[in-house]
């Protein structure tokens, strides 16, 4: 069976078409070669209490290509404040968190597999079937064990973990990752007087009393430029 699950989740299988009615607000905010993405990603949920559980719900109903979720721990009585996929009849029963999430979960987008990793430890070859890692409530030795794993490949990484009203989450995507669009904000567009060059660089002097808005390090396009 593990050897069959792993062959489900090869990066190579054939681009399958997006349903356009099912994602349709998605599109529209997203894009189609975002959801072109997330259609051909693997992704493994790391641990299943509040946050992991919400976490996992959002992908699948995203549409990725598949979600394999990962927590042996016996479900509790205190699971039952937050995680709302479980319920009382799993803590008598002593099930793990990802077996007993794992039906609810999938009733979410029947378009998503969802499966229980069965490997008893995260190694290298497990990490690698995967696009992207998400890790909840996780030590931060492990944190940075999975991490250094995931960092030279072609698995991007997230962890995430909330403290009351307070969470945090940080992101490794690869040293190759670019981010072209920092703050999601529409543009910044300005009038310019003139372009001027001294020694070698060149001066760019906007209209008076009027901010650019600009910041070290953005990237600046000029259009309707006249006269050089």
């Amino acid at each position: 069976m593990a050897a069959a699950a792993a062959d489900d989740m090869k990066v190579d299988q054939p681009e399958q078409a997006i349903d356009e009615g099912l994602y349709s607000r998605q599109l529209y905010v997203l894009g189609h070669d975002a959801m072109k993405r997330m259609a051909a990603s693997n992704v493994l949920v790391v641990g299943l209490r509040g946050l992991g559980a919400e976490i996992a719900k959002n992908v699948a109903l995203a549409g990725v290509k598949s979600i394999t979720i990962f927590d042996p721990t016996p479900v509790s009585i205190s699971d039952l404040s937050t995680q709302f996929f479980l319920r009382p009849e799993d803590v008598s029963s002593g099930a793990r968190r990802d077996h007993a999430t794992q039906p609810r979960l999938a009733e979410l987008n029947t378009y998503v597999p969802i499966r229980v990793l069965e490997e008893s430890e995260l190694t290298k070859d497990v990490l690698s079937r995967f696009q992207v890692v998400v890790m909840t409530d996780a030590l931060y030795d492990e944190q940075l064990r999975i991490n250094d794993i995931t960092h030279g490949s072609s698995t991007h990484f997230i962890s995430a973990e909330v403290r009351g009203l307070f969470g945090s989450v940080f992101n490794d995507f690869g040293p190759n990752f670019l981010c072209n669009d920092p703050t999601g904000e529409q543009p910044l567009s300005g009038m310019i007087v003139s372009i001027a060059s001294e020694d070698g660089e060149g001066l760019v002097t906007t209209l008076d009393e009027t901010r650019h808005g600009l910041e070290d390090g953005d990237y600046v396009s000029f259009t309707e430029v006249q006269g050089m």
